[in-house]
């Protein structure tokens, strides 16, 4: 397993809880023939850029219409609900590792975001959704005039 590091800034005591929620919350939760528990597993990474910041979540072998996307109290929530497969006339199954349900997976976004500036991508199991800064937040230079 690998060791924490921590990426950004803040406050360590609201980043050391929101691993610990986070790790809570996504760890891999299966009972029975590989159905998910609401706490299933999806993996994601929280990128911030100069404009914004972008969420890459992967969710392979799941069709764009299975997949919802939301924003409140920014907070993004990505539900998703993976079909299982049956098996064809003629067909047994032996073993089922892989997993199938509805599962969400929810992540606390920094303060400064523009919530009317949020776009998603879906391509090859790979969703990306791009999330602008207010301009409030963004970096600005200041003329110093002199008298």
């Amino acid at each position: 397993m690998g060791k924490l590091v921590r990426v950004g800034r803040g406050n360590p005591f609201e980043f050391l809880q929101g691993e610990l929620d986070r790790l809570y919350t996504s760890w891999p939760s299966v009972f029975g023939e590989g159905r998910l528990a609401s706490g299933a597993w999806i993996p994601l990474d929280l990128i911030e850029g100069d404009e914004g910041y972008r969420v890459v979540a992967e969710v392979p072998g799941v069709p764009k219409d299975a997949i919802s996307l939301s924003v409140e109290a920014n907070v993004l929530t990505l539900r998703v609900q993976k079909e299982v497969p049956a098996p064809a006339e003629g067909e047994s199954l032996h073993a089922r590792e892989r997993v199938f349900g509805e599962f969400t997976r929810s992540v606390s976004l920094p303060r400064d975001i523009d919530v009317d500036r949020i776009a998603a991508e879906y391509t090859d199991g790979v969703l990306t959704v791009t999330i602008g800064k207010s301009e409030r937040a963004k970096p600005r230079h200041i003329e110093i005039r002199a008298n």
